[in-house]
């Protein structure tokens, strides 16, 4: 008896360090965040990356941080995954098929090839093309920043701009404009532009059309490109910028540590009272009885959390 008591002993204390060491190595993946030096050297390496995206490396570094703040696992509320927030539309064109949650999960390089691949396609089409044979714009230098928030704001608001000879000739629906985005990649703050519609010469025979504020927007929770945000996001986004570790994460890590505890509890009152009828203080039906109360108790502890 002493011997079945002493295995039990181990057999618990080995179960308890493996759940331990799995909580650990959740929370530390949960944790692990990317630097723009190796979102840089992932663009040199991808076999899908275009010489001119690849000529884009750093910046597309930074441009990562803007995107997720280095996270692999991130997704933004509305539509876009990953380290450089790919849309469900690109990301069903990966081959073989992934799901946006299972493109969260892929490895950095894999992240990078797919992006790789569908940005390099963009930067062919006209407006990028266009804006990347440019020495300057609007009066400041066409940088890879600008190039690439050329296309990730749509090309053909892109074209709009290039059209307009402005960087005001497009603006989202929170008011940013190609240019802004770009200086935000580079980390650059620029004086705001107090009247971006020029006046008309006079004589010129064009007529200024007033732009009127879109109100309905105002009091909107956006993300970084002036699109709105649910509560939920904006405040799952505002705890994730905040702690480093995504709330999903936080809660699957801990109902690990819930359920390892769970489990210590339960084997401790078993071994308890293994040792009470081992020594004949209790009789085999309260043994019997009181297995099937711990055994009710850590099985409602479990439903739980999984509908939690």
């Amino acid at each position: 008896m002493a011997a079945f008591n002493q295995w039990l002993k181990s057999v618990l204390l080995l179960l308890a360090s493996a759940l331990a060491l799995a909580a650990g190595i959740a929370w530390g993946q949960s944790n692990t965040r990317i630097t723009a030096s190796q979102v840089s050297a992932a663009i040199l390496a991808s076999p899908n990356a275009s010489a001119q995206l690849q000529g884009y490396a750093t910046a597309i570094g930074n441009l990562a941080m803007f995107e997720s703040g280095g996270r692999l696992d991130v997704y933004n509320g509305s539509c876009c995954y990953g380290i450089l927030q790919m849309n469900r539309r690109n990301i069903a064109t990966i081959s073989p098929p992934v799901t946006p949650e299972q493109f969260r999960q892929l490895p950095l390089q894999d992240q990078v090839n797919a992006w790789a691949t569908v940005m390099s396609q963009a930067l062919r089409t006209s407006a990028p093309a266009q804006l990347a044979a440019m020495t300057t714009f609007d009066g400041r230098p066409v940088t890879p920043s600008m190039v690439l928030a050329c296309v990730q704001l749509g090309v053909g608001n892109c074209l709009t701009m290039i059209r307009s000879g402005r960087c005001e000739g497009f603006n989202d629906r929170n008011g940013t404009s190609i240019c802004e985005m770009a200086d935000r990649i580079d980390g650059v703050t620029r004086p705001p532009v107090t009247n971006p519609s020029p006046s008309p010469a006079p004589g010129t025979g064009w007529t200024l059309t007033p732009q009127t504020p879109n109100t309905a927007l105002q009091n909107c929770l956006t993300d970084g490109y002036g699109n709105c945000m649910s509560l939920s996001a904006a405040v799952e986004a505002g705890f994730e910028n905040g702690s480093g570790v995504s709330m999903s994460q936080l809660r699957n890590t801990i109902q690990m540590l819930t359920v390892a505890i769970t489990f210590l509890i339960c084997a401790s009152m078993l071994l308890a009272m293994w040792r009470q009828y081992a020594d004949g203080r209790i009789a085999t039906a309260d043994l019997w009885m009181g297995v099937r109360q711990v055994s009710m108790v850590a099985s409602i502890i479990l439903i739980v959390l999984t509908v939690a």
